[in-house]
């Protein structure tokens, strides 16, 4: 299994992109969220408007963190990966956008959680984030079980659903593992490396047995 890791004008985008984001939270914690405006997380992060534009269409969308393109890993071509199977594909993706994070997006993601704390309306839109990150592993699913040769149609559409909630469990016990010790970025994609593990074997060796 093959990836093409990202080169230097995606990691300087979603370096800008991860800026943003973290003024909008830190100005959020300091003021507020309704006294926020886009103009002043712009002047935070050191960009123009129209840059802000660019990554995200929002305020709220730029404290939850959901890009403008809907794309979980905008920056990986994932046409480059190569892998054995749908589901290692998936794992492959689902690992170089983990794979991009570094610690201050990481610390970024926790001083989110305070604002969700003081803001609980947030908390929907959160979920439609989650619901927005399945959909681009969906599509990334979709597509390379097409170029694969699998024909459209319900089969292709529950096995990449499948897939993709597979993974995103995977990525949820990674992110509970994180939030219970201390742990830098880079860990993360050894603490998903484990969940993947951990969820594919549920069933091996009696696990859980209580007999």
């Amino acid at each position: 299994m093959q990836t093409t890791e990202p080169g230097m004008r995606e990691r300087k985008k979603l370096h800008t992109r991860l800026s943003i984001e973290s003024a909008a939270i830190d100005l959020t914690l300091e003021h507020g969220f309704d006294a926020v405006t886009v103009e002043a997380i712009a002047e935070r992060a050191d960009v123009t408007p129209r840059t802000f534009f660019n990554h995200f269409a929002d305020k709220a969308d730029a404290v939850l963190g959901i890009a403008r393109d809907h794309e979980v890993v905008s920056d990986i071509d994932s046409d480059a990966i190569a892998a054995d199977t749908p589901f290692a594909f998936g794992v492959a993706l689902v690992r170089a956008g983990i794979g991009m994070l570094d610690d201050s997006a990481v610390a970024t993601d926790k001083r989110r959680r305070e604002v969700f704390a003081q803001n609980p309306a947030l908390l929907g839109r959160e979920m439609e984030k989650v619901v927005i990150i399945e959909g681009s592993i969906t599509r990334h699913l979709d597509r390379h079980l097409a170029r694969a040769g699998m024909p459209a149609g319900i089969e292709r559409e529950d096995l990449a659903l499948a897939i993709t909630v597979t993974l995103t469990a995977a990525a949820r016990l990674a992110l509970v593992r994180w939030s219970r010790e201390p742990a830098s970025a880079t860990e993360l994609v050894s603490f998903f490396d484990n969940a993947v593990t951990t969820i594919t074997t549920l069933d091996h060796g009696n696990l859980g047995k209580t007999e």
